[in-house]
């Protein structure tokens, strides 16, 4: 989660394990609003909001990529 500067409120992340979209919440009235709709395409990681509070910089990983171990022999 994240402050938004001058704001009360708050920016998170919410959903299930495989799915992540970021909402903010008004803690005045209580409500939240979505604020992104990016599928689930990509794994979000952790997150940042700038300090004016109209950008969230965020990790992605993409679910449909290969990670190859590679053991090579002893020379």
């Amino acid at each position: 989660l994240a402050f938004l500067n001058g704001d009360d409120a708050l920016v998170v992340m919410k959903g299930g394990i495989s799915h992540k979209e970021f909402w903010v919440i008004d803690l005045k009235a209580g409500r939240e609003r979505q604020l992104t709709n990016l599928g689930r395409k990509f794994a979000l990681g952790d997150f940042d909001v700038s300090a004016d509070g109209r950008e969230i910089i965020f990790d992605r990983a993409q679910e449909e990529s290969d990670i190859v171990l590679l053991d090579l022999p002893d020379r």
